[in-house]
């Protein structure tokens, strides 16, 4: 059973339940309206419930309140929505809290829940848009809103995913502009904290040694005429210090997965850049011998 089917059939009980024990209060008329799909007439009787102290400690007020919002969030334009989930998983929370019983707590949760993971994706949408400040955002707020529920869920594995992503828009923002080294920056940073958190992440190993490796290749591609002996000196310098810093990850990239031609090729490239010609011709000869087995393969 899906979770939108799920919060449908519970919900119906819902209302079952709150018009059995709140007819004629505004409540049962807020549901009513709800039921006919008036949204800002059911939103307008609600909240003017949730000020009501006598109301503060109403189960079925703060569940039709969150559903109520929560709905109109699904329906909001942009500027709008992120208040109107707010409001929703507010109330959520609220009548978890209050349900002892837990008469509503499927629905209420199940909810909850779906808006929590409404935000996952609008975090997803935009890093896709590259706008990364945004992304941490909502990430971070979506973490905090799980860890409302079960303040001992763990995370990592989707830290660890999150900043890989993250990671990736970094280093797209750093290529549509190498002279804006914050980019740059940012992309080593993210990789090097899922490397705390997992060191045996093959992604953020091979992506950072990518990254130093082309820092150093962009460097020495930038050399021109106009350069005197002692700046030339200095880029070559810094192009190696950064295939120094690219090795150990590639190194221990190739290592996690063999088999993997872009590590071959990388270990190559960097052996090649340090000026270590029996190693790079090594990773050439065993970049050859996988291709020719992986075609010796396809051919059988």
């Amino acid at each position: 059973m899906t979770m939108k089917r799920a919060i449908s059939i519970t919900f119906c009980t819902f209302f079952i339940a709150l018009l059995a024990v709140a007819q004629g209060d505004a409540v049962a008329e807020a549901a009513a309206k709800y039921r006919e799909g008036d949204l800002r007439g059911a939103q307008s009787l609600l909240d003017g419930a949730a000020k009501d102290p006598a109301m503060a400690t109403s189960v079925e007020m703060w569940v039709l309140r969150g559903f109520v919002y929560k709905d109109l969030y699904k329906t909001a334009p942009t500027g709008q929505a992120d208040i109107l989930r707010d409001e929703a998983m507010a109330s959520l929370y609220t009548a978890i809290g209050l349900d002892k019983n837990r008469q509503y707590a499927e629905s209420s949760e199940a909810a909850y829940r779906f808006l929590a993971k409404t935000i996952y994706n609008d975090a997803v949408h935009a890093m896709n848009t590259l706008d990364a400040d945004r992304a941490i955002g909502l990430y971070g707020k979506y973490q905090g809103a799980l860890r409302r529920l079960d303040p001992d869920r763990p995370t990592t594995d989707s830290d660890i995913e999150f900043n890989n992503a993250l990671g990736t828009v970094y280093v797209k923002l750093f290529t549509r502009d190498r002279g804006q080294n914050r980019w740059y920056e940012k992309a080593i940073d993210v990789y090097k904290h899922v490397l705390v958190l997992d060191s045996n992440n093959y992604g953020a190993n091979y992506n950072l040694a990518t990254l130093y490796y082309n820092r150093g290749v962009y460097n020495i591609q930038q050399i021109s005429a106009d350069n005197d002996i002692p700046s030339l000196q200095q880029i070559q310098e810094a192009s190696r210090g950064f295939f120094t810093l690219a090795l150990p990850y590639m190194l221990k990239a190739h290592r996690m997965k063999p088999d993997r031609p872009e590590t071959i090729l990388g270990l190559e490239g960097i052996h090649y850049s340090l000026q270590d010609e029996r190693q790079s011709k090594y990773y050439r000869h065993l970049y050859e011998e996988l291709k020719h087995d992986e075609k010796k393969g396809k051919d059988q």
